[in-house]
């Protein structure tokens, strides 16, 4: 062993028992030779990238994974042992190879955001092989959020006169951190103009000065943001995708009480050190900083800590005690105040009795308060709009986790609580499939209501009846009436059997089931994309149309696949499937399940939400085949990019029917309301009241008015139901949620366009499509630079498979988002699960020449995007090329 590797060795041996780490001096006397000798060494080792040194006296010497130890372990305190992935992500992200990657930083405020980002700019200090200290430049959005023009000017400079007051040119903090790390805090303060030259930075490396308009700059910004607002709603869509990696960091209520122990001795310690005294704390102070409430997080419990040291530290001053004593009466008034608060409310809470001190909504006064005299429609308006407030009061106020199971049990009597248990898994196949045990407690609420009050027989009148316009949930109703009959001997009216059957309806608010001839399954890779994609649809269309399959990366295809086939087989009437897939393997899974089950299936891959909607719709229309319906959202597969008016056919006025029994009443006030409320955008809406008769429901006017009209909904008090049309119940639209579902039936329909069916994809719009196509889905690639590749590469492959333009536009996204996935599997470490995913076909056999005409691009996009593609994926690639 030579003299540098002893020096080595003994500086890892020295850090075992020191590990704040070596002097010269240490390391000189450990080997007994001179210290400017273990100096030349140490620092040998340090140009060799093994060893780092920290700056003071005397100078300090560390390896590389002793220093990388100590700053994670310091950050994990900040942010939690249980949340080291977090920690890992950051890193993998920060030491991504030839540049790192955005990361956005996303918690409430005091999380520990500020921390993160400093400690990763330190870590790449210290491990990067340049001397030069690389910049880290932070800057708060906030301080300047009341002057755009200033704050744009602080982050990319200042052209001299770009605006009254600019008297000279300033450089801006892009410039200044070039080469190294900007961190922008608040970024959401940033205004639209703002972010659009943060995303062309991020994505070019070019900005310009605020008031410059020809000359470009460049700049090499590793760049992290972070802001405490949801970056789906305060960012615009492409910088917030921009951002490849995405932290979140928890609140301290969500923490364990062990990392919250690890904090306060964090921030005692560093106490202690600035006192140069011992500090002790009290049992009962201890105790109030581990469990209060504490809303600004670790920055507040950081804050308060100081605060307590101060007083403690005042008296230690003034003699009053020998050591440093932390006690509870350190604390600061406002800290004690919230805890005081809380403990009268748990003893009140403790003492009070649930129905005397906080009774139950009293449903039985409110319906029996209605006017009789009013018309029909109207009280049934009004009816139904009671019934759906007592229920959301009932959900809202008691629903878990607010309640244990302990909470129930004091609500709720045992028998009757203990019946609904085993309703929930003996009545599951009467019961619609939506309804959770949460929704069968919340009717126990009701229940216990209709009990007290029949104990009391204060109310001689019977309930108005009010009809669920469902059948099923009416049925579900009458069976579970039986049942508690049959099991606690609750015998309950017939006007309670009805008003149970609104407490049936699915927690989602609009949502109601029909009848399908033709079923629309939605697969996707990752944890709730189908799910969120499916929400929005059956939410919008008022019916449980779409059927959600989510895939995470550690699901196999071959789960996925049982999950398919077992969806399908649920419903035993439906007489197709329509398969919307992503990417992958999951495009063929609709052939092989076909083998199996004798129904037909079509698939459509590279899904987004506008063909999901489309699907939905179409779905509704009982007469359309499942090829009709399958053309019609191929159709809507680039309609939300294609704005060339010649591709254009006529589109309809849009209308809003008003309907109720009489046409006049309920309706035309509907009618006069939505007039009042439609907004500037939506002026070219008609609305129209339109009278249902009360026997036969027809509603031939309705479909009348259709051909001529494109419906964007039907509003009123009679339930009704036509193809392709979404209903709204009167009482719906006088809530929330229902004013929020008419604002996107109503953006969703604004300048609608049937485009026609068969016009050809020219090879000059491949560009346009797949820019717009990928930057929905991709995360980690630039759209552009795949574009830039395809183009040059594409075309001799074309020409081997004789793929038609369609084919080789579908490719060409296939490609784009496979490359986004390998990216994302090696920054997770899931490139194993990844390579799972692809089926193996054992059968095929790859040409030399299918091979080779495929070499040049992949060889192209591994060295660009720094990946290496699997030779299974390579071969899959070929399989679909076919």
């Amino acid at each position: 062993m030579n003299r540098l590797d002893e020096v080595y060795k003994e500086l890892k041996s020295f850090e075992q028992i020191h590990p704040q780490g070596a002097s010269a001096y240490d390391i000189a006397k450990k080997l007994k030779i001179d210290r400017s000798t273990a100096s030349r060494y140490l620092n040998k080792l340090v140009k060799e990238n093994k060893v780092m040194k920290s700056p003071g006296k005397p100078v300090r010497y560390k390896t590389h994974s002793s220093f990388v130890n100590t700053q994670q372990a310091d950050l994990e305190i900040r942010v939690g042992k249980s949340l080291q992935p977090i920690l890992k992500k950051a890193m993998a992200a920060f030491l991504y190879p030839s540049n790192p990657l955005p990361i956005l930083i996303t918690g409430e405020t005091g999380t520990g955001k500020t921390f993160l980002a400093e400690t990763l700019s330190k870590i790449v200090n210290q491990t990067s092989d340049d001397k030069k200290q690389i910049p880290f430049i932070t800057f708060n959005c906030a301080d300047y959020a009341n002057n755009p023009e200033l704050l744009m000017g602080q982050i990319f400079g200042i052209k001299e006169g770009a605006f009254t007051g600019a008297a000279e040119d300033k450089i801006g903090l892009v410039e200044r951190a070039n080469n190294g790390i900007l961190f922008l805090d608040e970024i959401h303060r940033l205004p639209p103009s703002g972010q659009e030259m943060l995303f062309y930075l991020m994505d070019k490396g070019i900005y310009r000065r605020l008031g410059e308009t020809t000359k470009e700059r460049y700049s090499n910004v590793s760049l992290i943001a972070a802001t405490t607002e949801d970056p789906n709603k305060a960012l615009l869509p492409t910088l917030n995708r921009r951002f490849s990696v995405k932290l979140t960091l928890p609140p301290l209520r969500e923490r364990s009480r062990e990392e919250r122990e690890e904090l306060l001795e964090q921030f005692l310690k560093e106490e202690k050190k600035k006192m140069n005294t011992d500090l002790l704390i009290s049992d009962s102070c201890r105790e109030i900083l581990l469990t209060y409430e504490c809303p600004g997080n670790i920055g507040q419990l950081k804050s308060d800590i100081q605060i307590a040291c101060a007083r403690a530290y005042l008296r230690f001053l003034n003699n009053e005690e020998d050591r440093v004593i932390l006690k509870k009466e350190d604390l600061s008034n406002e800290l004690m105040d919230g805890v005081n608060e809380k403990i009268k409310k748990q003893e009140f809470n403790s003492k009070s009795n649930l129905y005397d001190s906080s009774p139950l909504p009293n449903i039985y006064e409110k319906l029996n308060e209605i006017n009789k005299n009013q018309p029909l429609e109207i009280t049934n308006v009004k009816l139904q709009r009671i019934i759906q407030e007592y229920i959301q009061i009932l959900s809202q106020k008691y629903k878990p986790p607010q309640l244990s199971k302990k909470g129930w049990q004091k609500l709720i009597d045992k028998d009757l609580l203990d019946a609904l248990k085993l309703a929930y898994h003996k009545l599951k196949k009467q019961l619609p499939a939506s309804v959770s045990i949460n929704q069968l407690y919340v009717l126990g609420l009701h229940l216990q209501n209709y009990r007290n009050h029949s104990k009391n027989n204060r109310y001689h009148e019977s309930l108005p009846s009010i009809i669920h316009p469902n059948i099923k949930y009416r049925q579900s109703a009458q069976q579970l009436a039986l049942f508690l009959e049959k099991n606690i001997g609750l015998n309950l009216p017939e006007e309670e059997i009805e008003l149970m059957a609104f407490f049936l309806k699915s927690e989602r608010p609009h949502s109601s089931l029909v009848e399908q001839s033709i079923a629309v399954i939605l697969v996707t890779h990752g944890e709730y994309t189908a799910s969120s994609m499916a929400h929005v649809t059956n939410t919008l269309l008022g019916n449980e149309v779409i059927h959600a399959i989510d895939m995470p990366l550690d699901v196999s295809t071959n789960e996925t696949y049982e999950r398919v086939k077992q969806e399908i087989q649920k419903n035993p009437n439906i007489k197709g499937v329509l398969l919307l897939v992503d990417i992958g393997s999951l495009v063929t899974m609709g052939d092989t399940i076909q083998h199996e089950i004798d129904i037909p299936i079509r698939t459509l891959s590279n899904v987004n939400l506008s063909m999901v909607l489309e699907a939905g719709r179409k779905s509704l229309v009982s007469s359309l085949s499942l090829d009709e319906i399958y053309e019609e959202t191929k159709k809507a597969m680039f309609a939300f990019i294609k704005n060339d008016a010649q591709t254009a056919t006529m589109h309809k006025k849009r209308l809003i029917a008003t309907v109720c029994f009489t046409g006049e009443g309920a309706a035309q006030l509907l009618e006069t309301w939505i007039k009042k409320y439609l907004s500037t955008l939506d002026q070219d809406v008609i609305v129209r009241t339109v009278r249902i008769d009360p026997t036969t429901k027809d509603t031939t006017v309705l479909k009348e008015l259709k051909s001529y009209y494109d419906i964007v909904a039907i509003i009123g008090t009679v339930s009704v139901s036509i193809d392709d049309v979404p209903f709204i119940p009167a009482w719906e639209l006088l809530q929330k949620e229902g004013i929020s579902r008419l604002e996107k039936l109503l953006e969703l329909t604004r300048n609608r366009i049937d485009f026609i069916d068969n016009q050809p994809i020219e090879q000059k719009e491949f560009a346009t499509l797949i820019l717009q196509g990928l930057g929905e889905i991709v995360t980690y690639i630039n759209p552009k630079i795949m574009i830039e590749i395809l183009d040059e590469f594409m075309p001799p492959i074309q020409a081997f498979f004789q793929w038609d333009n369609t084919r080789e536009l579908g490719m060409w996204m296939h490609l784009g988002s496979l490359v986004d996935r390998i990216i994302s599997a090696k920054l997770n470490n899931t490139m194993e699960q990844l390579k799972k995913s692809v089926p193996i076909d054992r059968n095929i056999t790859i040409t030399k020449e299918e091979e080779e005409i495929w070499s040049k691009l992949l060889s192209k996009l591994e060295s660009t995007f720094k990946i290496k593609i699997p030779a299974i994926i390579k071969k899959e690639l070929i399989k679909l090329s076919r």
